[in-house]
């Protein structure tokens, strides 16, 4: 038998393979092709677009509300915001075709629809309208104190009512009303000295124009135990016909009185010469002085409903350095007015007399002792 040359072999086989491949090729091309067509459907069928419009109750559109599509499927959700003319549109991938749309609006109450694709439909078209939402609010109660009658002022007047509580907040002396009555506009106060005591002015009158009364009586001291004040009321003007005995100023004080409830009060003040504020000096007349006042107040009934007690007492001691030219040092007689030589050669002439300049067993402080009581 003959065998047929190895090169011719090959080249009868070399056909057949490259035929094999060709159709092989061919066949996965086909393949590719008709598995295509239906994943394109698919995802095309899949996509839903939710469109629509947002109006409000009266049928005009809203612009800015706000349009929440939630899958009832997936529980997924995409959030648009309406247009100018209150239109929206979402694309919506993979959603099963069933969705709930929430929209919200400032004012409005949410409102809630569920939508579904129907087969034949390529868009789903939703009409939202949203009505006024009513918010409970909770109760507010706004309360004020209106001013009693006697705080008014009257035509052209300048009166003004103070109590204990907002006297024992300034640093003032409230046993004192001839002070608190320099704290009414126009009033002006003048200091005591050795022979006059304090006073005030109203519109630059004569303090002999004032009156001081207490409990509706005319009060001859001008001093009241603090812890026994009530009201002090401050009256610049003599319009009112219902007062008198003044032309300028009235200072009208009300004390307590007996409850049948029990109640006390106490009450300490210290001025201390080292704490107060200013140039304090080793003359006299720039050392200030010290005061301690120590007072209380108590009250109650006697016999309840018909009898009642009020009892204050107050206590004030004072040491404050004694001023005179032998004391004062140069700076403060040129304050006062006085050549400093002009005192020096005063007091050498005094002594050439035999007039002692300082008297032995005599102190130099000046000190004062005030007791304030009421009882009522």
């Amino acid at each position: 038998m003959l065998t047929p040359p190895l090169w011719s072999l090959r080249s009868r086989l070399l056909p057949i393979v490259t035929l094999r491949s060709v159709h092989l090729w061919a066949l996965v091309a086909l393949l590719a092709a008709l598995g295509a067509r239906p994943a394109a459907g698919q995802v095309g069928a899949t996509t839903d677009i939710i469109t629509g419009k947002v109006t409000g109750p009266d049928s005009q559109p809203l612009a800015g509300a706000v349009v929440v599509a939630t899958s009832v499927e997936t529980r997924v959700s995409h959030q648009r915001t309406s247009d100018a003319n209150g239109r929206f549109t979402i694309v919506f991938p993979d959603g099963g075709g069933r969705y709930e749309l929430t929209a919200r609006f400032i004012g409005m109450a949410a409102v809630q629809v569920n939508v579904a694709r129907q087969a034949d439909e390529d868009r789903i078209v939703a009409s939202i309208r949203m009505g006024l939402a009513a918010v409970p609010l909770e109760p507010v109660t706004v309360s004020a104190r209106s001013g009693a009658r006697s705080d008014r002022t009257g035509p052209g007047g300048n009166d003004r009512n103070y109590n204990p509580e907002q006297l024992a907040r300034l640093p003032i002396d409230v046993s004192d009303v001839n002070t608190v009555a320099t704290l009414q506009p126009g009033v002006l106060g003048i200091r005591g000295s050795d022979s006059t005591a304090t006073a005030f002015s109203v519109a630059g009158q004569r303090p002999t124009a004032n009156n001081i009364t207490m409990d509706g009586m005319s009060f001859g001291s001008a001093s009241v135990p603090q812890d026994a004040v009530r009201s002090i009321r401050v009256i610049t003007n003599s319009y009112d016909v219902a007062r008198g005995q003044f032309s300028g100023g009235l200072v009208a004080s009300t004390t307590r009185g007996g409850t049948n409830v029990p109640q006390g009060a106490f009450t300490y003040a210290l001025r201390d010469r080292s704490l107060e504020w200013g140039e304090v000096t080793a003359s006299p007349f720039g050392q200030g002085m010290t005061q301690n006042q120590l007072g209380g107040g108590m009250g109650g009934p006697i016999v309840p409903n018909k009898l009642f007690v009020f009892a204050a007492l107050q206590g004030r001691w004072r040491d404050q350095l004694l001023p005179s030219l032998v004391s004062a040092d140069p700076g403060t007689l040129v304050w006062l007015g006085v050549n400093p030589d002009s005192a020096a050669r005063f007091v050498t002439l005094a002594s050439a007399t035999g007039a002692p300049v300082t008297v032995s067993g005599l102190s130099g402080d000046r000190a004062t002792n005030n007791t304030l009581g009421l009882l009522r």
